[in-house]
């Protein structure tokens, strides 16, 4: 994967231009990554962003993040769901009914997460890319397992919820949705 963070300051931006573990810094007036990588950046000039390392650090340490869709309307469609990480991809699923599956096929989405209770602690990504709905194959099969190892215990249990609710249950199919970040805002107060 291919990776790019820019850092905002008085003088030209410099990207920071990740390929293959290795890093190399390109100076310049571009204000767009060069096409195919992705942008890493602070969310604004008050915080300091994390690293790419460091963003995906924090992803796989929480639970559950914010999937945003524009809806034919124009306004936006918010929803918590739970996800996984494979290749700084995101992956989530839901009921192949619910809304957000038919706007992820439509391909543009964003994805918010943050923790922190104090000013001093609270850190948070927001990324911007592409999305897409995933149709079989060892893919999903791989994402499944992640789902199941992540989140087994906190899945709810036949024996616990009403008989009629888990009959409906068991007739839904899921679907997968993929996330490809395009650009990715951080901030970690704690390096304040």
């Amino acid at each position: 994967m291919i990776g790019l963070r820019v850092h905002l300051g008085r003088t030209a931006p410099t990207y920071t231009i990740a390929t293959d573990g290795r890093q190399r810094l390109m100076t310049g007036t571009r204000t767009k990554p060069p096409q195919g990588l992705v942008l890493y950046r602070r969310a604004n000039r008050q915080y300091v962003a994390m690293s790419r390392k460091e963003v995906w650090q924090f992803l796989r340490t929480q639970r559950r993040v914010y999937l945003g869709f524009t809806m034919e309307s124009g306004y936006p469609h918010v929803t918590p769901i739970w996800f996984v990480i494979a290749r700084e991809k995101i992956y989530m699923r839901a009921q192949d009914y619910k809304v957000k599956v038919g706007l992820a096929a439509k391909g543009r989405a964003c994805v918010v997460i943050d923790d922190g209770d104090k000013y001093k602690e609270l850190r948070g990504v927001v990324m911007w890319g592409r999305s897409r709905i995933l149709s079989g194959g060892k893919l999903v099969e791989r994402i499944a397992e992640l789902f199941d190892a992540k989140y087994s215990e906190r899945q709810w249990k036949a024996d616990e919820m009403p008989e009629d609710w888990v009959k409906e249950r068991t007739k839904e199919r899921r679907a997968y949705i993929e996330f490809i970040p395009e650009k990715v805002d951080s901030w970690d107060n704690d390096k304040l």
